[in-house]
């Protein structure tokens, strides 16, 4: 369904009085066009309108008629920079085509997120950028351990078909 249908159905549920499925209809179009800075302002308006503060945040953070109090409810439900890059669900860098106040707390917060590794920006948002040697031991020594056991298992599935046979 094209975006100004849904648009209008988001529309025509609030003449109604029916938040929820006006909800529903903005969700999907915000996952549709997780870029699209007007969807997430009409978004925030209507988190606004039921009393949601901390969602009103989220999606008016990168808009200029977000409150401080907005913002500090957002960066409260979602406690690490890193937890409130992720939950904005953009897919690419807004910086440039946010006004003065979002561009500065949007640069503001992807200071935090770099102070624990440089952010990536991929097909599917920001993500951490190379990470040291340090954080891929995990993986090794659960490899080891698996290919350990793997051997174990093929020595123990011998001796005991040699013990049948």
């Amino acid at each position: 369904m094209a975006k100004k249908q849904v648009l209008a159905k988001v529309a025509a549920d609030l003449e109604r009085g029916h938040v929820h499925p006006a909800m529903q209809r903005l969700a999907s179009l915000t996952a549709a066009y997780p870029d699209d800075l007007e969807l997430r302002a009409r978004r925030a308006a209507l988190y606004r309108q039921v009393g949601n503060v901390a969602e009103a945040g989220r999606w008016g953070f990168l808009g200029e008629d977000t409150d401080a109090r907005e913002v500090a409810a957002f960066e409260r439900a979602y406690g690490s920079p890193w937890r409130r890059l992720r939950a904005l669900r953009v897919t690419a860098d807004p910086s440039g085509r946010l006004g003065p106040a979002a561009d500065a707390r949007f640069a503001l917060l992807l200071e935090q997120a770099g102070r624990d590794g440089p952010v990536t920006w991929t097909d599917d948002g920001p993500r951490p950028g190379p990470s040291s040697w340090r954080d891929g031991l995990g993986c090794l020594v659960a490899a080891v351990i698996g290919a350990v056991l793997v051997t174990l298992c093929v020595v123990g599935l011998v001796t005991v078909l040699r013990w049948v046979f």
